[in-house]
């Protein structure tokens, strides 16, 4: 029996399967009025069949506010099949399977994004966290769940307040997350974003911005620049891993990661996940092909080596850098091994090229590289520091340069060659570089140091005038103890004699000058402490001695002592060929015979030299027979007083001459006027000096007795220097004249041995006054005064004598005539006071009763 019925079996079966099917998640949205314009996009973008057709899925749906949102994010943007594929996800998923950081294959592919096996791209799920009372939130991408589960026969819907917004690609995400910016910003500024927009998969462990400072800005500066550009490459690529690697990918314990650099990246899980000993900070960026994992600072192959070199171009000392290359001299940056210390200009401070612009433009390079780490501790003030310059003039040995240090206030400035040092000293590796505002400048040439410094004037005079400058600026590696010009004023007229410009004195002055110039380089710190020869250009050996900070040089030999003369004031002044010591007085070599005579010619005191040649008593100007004091008028003086017809008078002028000469060396004037000393006249024609003004500026001289009270000044002064003998002329022993405050030194003073020298000739001392002294005849006038005064007290003196024998004349009388019984009369005036009794009252009747009483015997006897 035919049953038409079973005709109509497939037919009912299909629709039973339609019937039993009914529900899909389409049916689900559709029938809310709220996902509206989701079924309006579904169906534009024939997304309707391809979720009907899915057997499981999980679809997050957003709501009609959602895209409304959306369309205000996105102005005039059309919705695209890609953002809605990117809510579906191939499998069914309850919110109760969800976990925090769990991620979530969605239905969006992109060929090779993420590898060959067609993976879609992935969602993040986040969970707040649970609290008490408190329904915990849950977030798929951005968008948070609003309604939950929404079960449907071939999946689940979930609500969503918004859209999700598929990843972009690595470099774009980099350049969205506010974290990653700065390496979006180097690596997009040095070109090397290009392989992290490929169509494959990539793992970034990426520095934050926090992390990045963990390099310091010079390291910062130098990947950031162009020469940086290759380490930068070389860095970058060390933080990517070919290969989307995810957290949950990595298990517990220790692994490694291949690098796009070449060097492995060491993984570590335990407590914490570490990269290379870096703490991965953020997990999971998404990207469309591939993820980003936050570390806490730079991950920093073997390759990258940070050397001086680099450090100078993240200094912004770039042009320094290239010049020091451009002079074959790249090892003093770029060797890490190397230890030096690098004086290096900024990029600001000099124009490009400058140095090309000079003869040896490497010579200056050398100068601002020392050997070693010189710490700001090793600084100190006058300090010098050997440069890698070597140099012809110093024989090869190495130029120096100079370290000031100053306090001013609270401040400290360090300065090299004149050039502040304006920063503290950046470590790298086994070196050191200090910034600076300009180039150093190289020591200049000997002689135009000495010219260009107006405390060397006089030296320089002296150079000019005996030619030696000419010689001096060949000279190679000198030491020269320059006199300053108050050393050269000090001499006073021994230095007009010195530059009278005559043979004698030419020679000379190149003997003092010479005595000043020593071969070899004697700087400070090199000096060794107590006393030091040194053999000079002259031939002669100069005394230096030194005691702790103070260095003397030149014997003082005025006095005759071992005292060391003149001190050092300005320490190591650097020079091409050498180095220069300013020092406080003249040192005169020991050979140099300035006799009295030469003293008076640089006086000038032509006239008083005329008159010692008409005295025939020359020979003490010449002979080193004792020492004498001078006391030399000057021409003018000669003049005022009228004296240059009488020069002819034999007589007069040995007089006169010898009354200005003292035996022995008075050095000293400051002495009130009471003191004197006898000239060479006699004993009585004695010389009176003092102090005019006792600031030790002024002194005067007079002849005592003198019949005129004007003292002569001393306007000028100069000392006789002897040759000193040799040893076999006058034996080996150095006596030393001791005065004990005394400020006379004569031929014959006591002294003591203080050393193994020989003995110096006596020698003698010139003072120019501006007036003659005459011999000291009285003064008329203070001698009449003299004996006025004695006959006025001769006078008072008789008158007192003959006073007094008056008075005492008279009192003998009356003692005579009282005892002779002689009353006096009394007269009219005396009677009448008494009454007319010539009593006088009861006093005087006792008297007249007496003579009664005494009268009446007599009358008796006459009876």
């Amino acid at each position: 029996m035919r049953r038409p019925w079973l005709l109509l079996l497939p037919a009912l079966l299909a629709w039973a399967s339609c019937v039993i099917a009914s529900k899909t998640v389409i049916d689900l949205v559709s029938a809310d009025p709220g996902f509206s314009i989701l079924i309006k996009h579904l169906q534009k973008l024939r997304l309707v069949p391809f979720l009907n057709n899915r057997k499981t899925c999980t679809f997050f749906a957003p709501t009609n506010a959602a895209f409304s949102q959306w369309e205000k994010d996105n102005p005039g943007k059309r919705m695209d099949r890609e953002t809605l594929l990117y809510h579906i996800l191939w499998e069914s998923i309850l919110t109760q399977n969800f976990k925090d950081t769990m991620l979530l294959e969605t239905t969006l592919i992109k060929d090779g994004y993420l590898g060959d096996n067609n993976q879609g791209q992935l969602v993040a799920v986040s969970k707040g966290s649970w609290r008490p009372g408190r329904i915990g939130k849950i977030f798929v991408g951005d968008a948070e769940l609003l309604e939950k589960d929404w079960q449907a026969d071939n999946g689940v819907v979930h609500v969503i307040n918004r859209l999700m917004v598929p990843p972009v690609d690595l470099v774009e995400t980099m350049k969205k997350h506010p974290d990653l910016e700065f390496l979006y910003d180097i690596a997009h500024n040095a070109g090397l974003d290009d392989l992290l927009r490929k169509h494959q998969p990539f793992t970034v462990f990426a520095p934050s911005i926090e992390g990045f400072k963990k390099l310091n800005a010079i390291q910062i500066q130098y990947l950031r620049h162009e020469q940086g550009r290759q380490d930068l490459a070389i860095t970058f690529h060390h933080h990517i891993h070919r290969g989307a690697v995810y957290r949950k990918d990595i298990l517990p314990g220790s692994s490694s990661l291949s690098t796009v650099e070449g060097q492995e990246l060491m993984v570590n899980l335990d407590d914490k996940l570490l990269v290379d000993n870096a703490e991965v900070e953020k997990t999971d960026i998404l990207a469309s092909n591939g993820v980003i994992h936050v570390v806490s600072r730079p991950l920093l192959p073997s390759a990258l080596v940070w050397t001086a070199g680099k450090y100078l171009v993240g200094l912004n000392a770039t042009r320094f850098a290239d010049e020091l290359r451009q002079q074959g001299m790249s090892h003093y940056i770029d060797d890490p091994d190397v230890s030096y210390t690098i004086f290096a200009p900024r990029d600001d401070a000099y124009p490009p090229g400058s140095l090309g612009s000079l003869a040896e433009p490497g010579e200056i390079l050398r100068y601002h590289i020392v050997p070693g780490k010189k710490v700001l501790s090793d600084f100190k003030d006058g300090h010098l520091l050997e440069t890698e310059l070597l140099t012809e003039q110093l024989n090869g040995h190495a130029q120096r340069s100079k370290i000031s240090v100053k306090q001013n206030h609270r401040r400290t400035t360090i300065s090299l060659a004149g050039v502040e040092i304006k920063a503290e000293p950046v470590h790298v590796g086994k070196s050191l570089i200090y910034l600076l505002d300009r180039p150093l400048q190289l020591p200049l040439p000997l002689v135009k140091t000495i010219k260009s410094d107006e405390s060397l004037s006089g030296f320089a005079q002296a150079l000019s005038a005996t030619g030696l400058g000419r010689r001096l600026s060949d000279a190679r590696e000198v030491t020269v103890f320059a006199p300053s010009t108050a050393a050269w004023d000090n001499l006073g007229v021994v230095n007009n004699y010195l530059l009278l410009n005559e043979d004698s004195s030419l020679a000379a002055l190149e003997a003092v000058t010479r005595y000043a110039i020593v071969d070899g380089l004697y700087y400070t710190a090199d000096i060794k402490t107590g006393r030091t020869t040194l053999v000079t250009s002259e031939g002669s050996e100069l005394v230096v001695e030194k005691s702790g900070d103070n260095i003397h040089v030149g014997e003082g030999r005025l006095e005759r002592s071992e005292q060391v003369g003149g001190l050092v004031t300005t320490k190591d002044v650097l020079v091409e060929s050498g180095v220069v010591h300013t020092v406080s007085s003249v040192a005169l070599p020991p050979s140099l015979d300035i006799t009295l005579y030469n003293v008076l010619q640089g006086a000038g005191t032509r006239s008083f030299l005329k008159a010692f040649e008409t005295s025939n008593i020359t020979r003490i100007l010449t002979n080193w027979e004792q020492d004498y004091t001078l006391f030399a008028p000057t021409d003018e003086a000669f003049q005022k007083a009228g004296l240059e017809g009488a020069l002819t008078d034999l007589e007069f002028v040995a007089r006169l001459v010898r009354l200005h000469v003292i035996p022995g060396k008075v050095i000293h004037l400051e002495e009130d006027i009471k003191d004197d000393e006898a000239s060479m006249l006699n004993n009585d024609a004695r010389l009176s000096f003092r102090d005019v003004h006792h600031d030790g500026t002024t002194f005067g001289v007079r002849v005592k007795g003198a019949r005129s009270k004007k003292e002569a000044r001393v306007v000028a002064q100069g000392f006789a220097h002897p040759a000193w003998p040799d040893d076999e002329e006058e034996g080996s022993i150095l006596t030393a004249k001791r005065h004990s405050g005394m400020r006379h030194q004569g031929a014959g003073s006591a002294g003591e041995t203080v050393g193994i020298m020989s003995a110096p000739r006596p020698g003698g001392v010139v003072y120019v006054i501006d007036r003659v002294l005459l011999p000291g005849d009285p003064d008329p006038l203070g001698a009449a005064w003299f004996w006025i005064s004695v006959v006025l007290l001769a006078l008072v003196g008789t008158t007192a004598l003959c006073g007094l024998t008056a008075v005492s004349l008279y009192a003998l009388i009356t003692e005579i005539r009282h005892l002779e019984g002689y009353d006096r009369v009394p007269t009219t005036d005396e009677e009448a006071a008494t009454g007319g009794d010539g009593s006088g009252g009861r006093a005087s009747a006792q008297p007249a009763d007496a003579a009664a009483a005494a009268a009446a015997p007599v009358a008796e006897a006459s009876n």
